[in-house]
């Protein structure tokens, strides 16, 4: 079971960052609302940034970003889900 390292950060209310294995990086746009909660796009994950755009977001992959922000966002003053 390969588990990674999976960090995030939201920038603004409409865009987060994550950041896989400290090398992969990816921007997933959303919603940030007064609850304070942040809604982020599932079909915004998508690519890579470069260099590793060329490399392919498996399902797998997806669903493993997903559960970490999620569960990890639980403990943050803002919630993170995924519609």
């Amino acid at each position: 079971d390969n588990i990674m390292k999976i960090e995030y950060s939201i920038l603004t209310p409409s865009k987060m960052k994550v950041t896989v294995d400290d090398k992969r990086e990816i921007y997933i746009s959303g919603e940030g609302t007064t609850e304070p909660k942040f809604y982020a796009d599932i079909i915004s994950i998508k690519k890579w940034e470069p260099p590793f755009d060329n490399e392919e977001i498996t399902e797998e992959l997806k669903n493993q970003i997903i559960k970490t922000i999620e569960k990890e966002s639980k403990k943050r003053k803002v919630p993170v889900v995924f519609d």
